[in-house]
């Protein structure tokens, strides 16, 4: 099941997790009207090293194309012994802010599955299986590696009409550029380890997150995104909607 990683946590970490978690199953509405959207088939790359029960669960693909960009979450880190850096939050879960609502990314609640979907240097067109519905917001989380990535999203309403955005990913050592609009960070200054899951540099790297900002009263069916050619590796987290009735 999809919140097997924090099943297996023992008890005393689990109590605290569930609470923690309140947008634990994708799709569910949290207070806040959250929707944690299931990327499912997406997500084809493990780029964050996680632990179950004293275990580590390794990346197995870097974030960019070497193998040094990996991340690693706190519990991770005292188990394999990574070095002092800033590392990730266990359970993947970011608490609503004026910024963005409750966000739960993948690679707190898949295991060992896949966590993020990674698309290389070359072009790529994919939809987001986004459920129908009115959306206040859509905010997608990504980090763009080995430099900034060119995106663009095509918003598909029910009517038939769509909309589109343009934007660049920046960099993930960089915070965004403060004359780009809708751009913002979920983490920060967070470091990296290597494959073996041994430090690479303590901090200052970002999630990025987008806002897409949907036309008020339409019904939303999906999101096509295509990632242009460039030399970088664009890694896609999560996306996190709120409904329209929960403004």
């Amino acid at each position: 099941m999809i919140c097997r990683a924090i099943m297996n946590r023992p008890l005393a970490v689990l109590s605290l997790s569930l609470a923690l978690v309140s947008g634990c199953v994708p799709g569910r509405v949290s207070r806040d009207g959250a929707v944690q959207i299931n990327l499912g088939k997406l997500l084809n790359a493990r780029v964050v090293t996680t632990e179950a029960r004293g275990r580590l669960q390794m990346a197995d693909h870097s974030l960019n194309h070497g193998w040094d960009s990996v991340l690693i979450t706190k519990s991770a880190m005292e188990v394999a012994g990574s070095g002092k850096l800033n590392p990730l939050p266990d359970v993947g879960f970011f608490p609503a802010n004026n910024e963005h609502p409750e966000v739960q990314l993948a690679y707190g609640i898949v295991g060992g599955g896949a966590q993020v979907h990674q698309s290389t240097n070359r072009t790529e067109v994919y939809d987001v299986p986004v459920p129908t519905n009115r959306y206040a917001q859509l905010q997608l989380f990504f980090i763009s590696a080995a430099g900034a990535t060119p995106v663009s999203f095509k918003l598909l309403y029910a009517d038939g009409s769509t909309e589109e955005r343009v934007t660049v990913v920046t960099d993930f050592y960089f915070l965004p550029k403060t004359d780009v609009a809708n751009w913002f960070v979920l983490a920060e200054d967070f470091g990296k380890v290597n494959l073996q899951a041994k430090m690479t540099e303590q901090t200052h790297h970002y999630i990025h997150g987008y806002n897409l900002n949907p036309e008020a009263g339409k019904v939303l069916r999906g999101i096509e995104v295509t990632k242009k050619d460039s030399g970088s590796v664009l890694n896609l987290f999560g996306v996190t909607g709120r409904k329209a009735n929960h403004e």
